[in-house]
Order: structure tokens, then sequence, then C-alpha cells
């Protein structure tokens, strides 16, 4: 009897080392899954010694994948083979239904759910901790491995799979952390976060988002002279133009300078149809990651830009777009204005009426959102339902804003107050 108590004892302490080493497996294979490769690769040309060791490991990603599931699969069947002569031993035949129960629920809870959830948040401790262990049974279950993989391989063949080295690829989310802990370990400076954090908005970003709208094109009417378009040129020191016909919404294309100066062109035999380019046009709503494409492809630095009901909404450039990424870009012609967005304080700030809500709310750290306008002006408008006068006071949950200068088609300048520090 006491053979008997003894022999149950000692294989339920081999059932709760079992259960762990499938809690370490499952919790692994999860953390490797999950861990931020990038950030692994910054720890390991530190010479981490953890890193390294985990980085190892993955670099033979398929092997290490392998080892776990066949170590898994070990440990689960051998657990289920003594929680079931356990049963025997206690209960007899009636014990074989209680044993599939018990081992359900401790594979289940144990072996799978509790293991993966802390891989999940903890990769990189989970990774780091179990390294060690898991490079041992890679070793010890290497022939084992290499048997599956090849069978496992030559089955996939059949089916038409094929087998090629992949290349390390980076999800957007892990390289959004690289740049956070880029910034915090001293790697990056603030400024080349910025404009990184600018290139993943950049590819979300509408046409519209971004465009020189209706109200700021400079554009000419098809029978302009020559010597008013050099004068406009020389004025506005742009050099290339929308050309319309009856109005902005019936544009016939885009002259550029250039083209007019090779034509040695002069008042009298100057002809704007023969220099003028068919416009390339872009509906609004058009994402920049198409749009940039596009513009290559059709070999054009401007586009213009459709609203829904195909009337002229703003044009597009590559400026525009090189300007979104990388910020105001200035020339020796540029006049350097006052600054759209300018903090008085921690809790206010000035904001031009043209400021773009999304320039606002990346300057000043507040999230402004408006499903039919982009700019502070069309935002305040909507919000108070027509036009304030001087000194109003409009609020909204985030922000007081008082309107320093408006005329009754627009707001020019407004103060913003923040419930908080900007």
């Amino acid at each position: 009897m006491e053979s008997d108590s003894s022999n149950i004892t000692g294989l339920l302490i081999l059932a709760v080392v079992l259960i762990l080493l499938s809690m370490i497996f499952s919790a692994s294979e999860t953390a490797f899954l999950s861990i931020n490769k990038l950030r692994l690769r910054l720890l390991r040309n530190k010479k981490n010694k953890k890193a390294i060791r985990a980085g190892k490991l993955l670099d033979k990603k398929e092997k290490l994948l392998n080892t776990i599931l066949v170590g898994n699969n070990i440990v689960n069947i051998s657990l289920s083979a003594i929680i079931t002569s356990i049963a025997l031993d206690l209960f007899g035949p009636a014990g074989v239904g209680l044993a599939t129960a018990i081992v359900t629920v401790l594979l289940l809870v144990f072996g799978e759910i509790t293991p993966k959830s802390i891989g999940t948040h903890h990769p990189e401790g989970i990774a780091f901790l179990f390294a060690p262990l898991l490079k041992f049974f890679t070793w010890i279950f290497s022939p084992i491995v290499f048997i599956l993989t090849k069978v496992t391989r030559f089955i996939a063949r059949l089916f038409g799979v094929k087998f090629s080295e992949k290349k390390v690829s980076f999800t957007e989310e892990e390289i959004k952390q690289f740049i956070q802990v880029g910034e915090e370990e001293g790697v990056l400076e603030s400024g080349e976060k910025t404009m990184m954090q600018r290139v993943f908005k950049f590819t979300d970003l509408s046409a519209k988002e971004i465009m020189v709208p209706r109200t700021k094109i400079t554009a000419i009417p098809m029978d302009i002279t020559y010597r008013k378009l050099i004068e406009l040129s020389q004025k506005s020191h742009l050099s290339r133009f929308p050309v319309y016909d009856k109005d902005l919404d019936d544009i016939k294309g885009i002259l550029y300078l250039k083209d007019v100066f090779c034509k040695s062109f002069n008042e009298k035999n100057f002809n704007i149809k023969e220099v003028l380019r068919p416009p390339l046009y872009i509906l609004e709503t058009k994402k920049m990651s198409s749009i940039r494409q596009m513009l290559e492809e059709n070999h054009e630095s401007m586009a213009v830009v459709l609203d829904e009901y195909s009337g002229t909404a703003g044009i597009l450039t590559t400026e525009d777009i090189t300007e979104e990424i990388f910020g105001s870009i200035y020339d020796e012609y540029d006049s350097i204005d006052v600054p759209e967005i300018e903090k008085i304080s921690s809790t206010e700030a000035t904001l031009s009426g043209s400021a773009r809500l999304i320039d606002v709310n990346e300057i000043l750290g507040i999230n402004l959102e408006s499903e039919n306008y982009e700019t502070i002006n069309g935002y305040l408008t909507e919000l108070y339902d027509g036009f304030p006068e001087n000194e109003t006071e409009i609020q909204d949950d985030l922000c007081v804003f008082t309107i320093l200068d408006s005329t009754d088609r627009k707001i020019n300048k407004v103060k913003i107050t923040k419930r908080g520090e900007l």
C-alpha cells in the first residue's frame, strides 16, 4: 500500500514538472513570435547577452518553433499518460473519463491560455528568461526535429508549397516602437523622430488634407498675355500655373514657365495652347501612397484635385508632398511669414484660421476632429454654426477659442486656451 502511495506521489510530482514544461513551451512560442525584432536587434548591437542568446534562436525560427512544438507534444502526451495511470490506480476503469477531463482542463488553463497570455504581454522577458533552456532542447531534439522538418517539407511540396529563406520583416507597430526607443536611448534626435512619424502618417493622408485649397490657388486664364504672365511669375515666384477657361472648375491644363521660355515667345507670337500640358486629375479622397506613384508615372509635379461633384477642390504639387514629410521648405524667394501656430504659454497659443487641424493636433498635443473640415477656420465655423465676430468665445470639450481677427467670410486669427498644459 505504501509502495502504491509513493508511486502515485512520484507520478504527481512528475505531472507537475510536465505542466511547468508545457507552460514554458507555450509561453516561449508566443513570446518569440511577439517579440519586437527591431528592439531585439538594437539590444544585440549593444552586446546584451540575453538579447544575443534569444536572437540566435530566432535567427533559426523554423528550427526553434519545431523544437517547441515537438517538446510541447511530448510533454502533453506524457502528462495524459501519467494522469490516466493515476486515475486507473485510484478509480479503476471508471477513472479514464475523469482523467480525460482533468488533462483537458489542465492543458487548456496551464498549458495554453495562461502561458500564451503571459507570453503576449511580456514577450521580451519570457524570451530572455527561457532562451538558455530552449537552446538545450534544440540540441536534445535536434535529430527528431531534423527528420520531422524534412518530412513536413516534402509533404508541403506535394501541395505546391515552395520554401525559401525568408528575410526578416518588421511590422509598422514594431518600427514605431523602435523610433520611440531610439529617441529615449539617444540614437535618434527629436527632429529625426518627428520626420519618421510623419512618414507613417503620410501614407494614410488623403489629397484633401495636403492640397492647396481652391481659395489659395494662383491660376491664369486662357487669354492671358505674355507680359501679364511674366509679371505674375515675377510677383508670385511660381514656375507653373493651372490654366482655366471660364472658371477654376474648367481647368484646361498646366503651364510650365520653362516650356514658355523654350519656345522663345514674345508679346506678339505668344500662344498658350502650344505649351499647355494636359492636367492630371485626382480625387480628393485618394491616399498619398498612390498619388505619389501617379505623379511619377505621368512625369508631372502638379495635379488638380477634384471634389465629389468633379469641381476643382485644390491643387497638389510634389513640393506639398515633400513638405508633409520634411516640414516647410524655404528658398530664396519665400517670405518667412508669421507662423500659423505659435505657443504663448503652456496652456495658450495663437492660431491662423488656415492652420490645419492635423498640424494643430501634432504641435499642441491635442485632438481636434471634424468630419467635414481640415482647418481651424472650418472647425470653428462648424462649431459656432456661422462666422463669429471678434472677441467671441467658442468652447469644445478640450479648449476655449477666442476670436482675435475675423471677417464676415472667415476667421483669420484665434487664441486657443487648453484646459491643462499644451
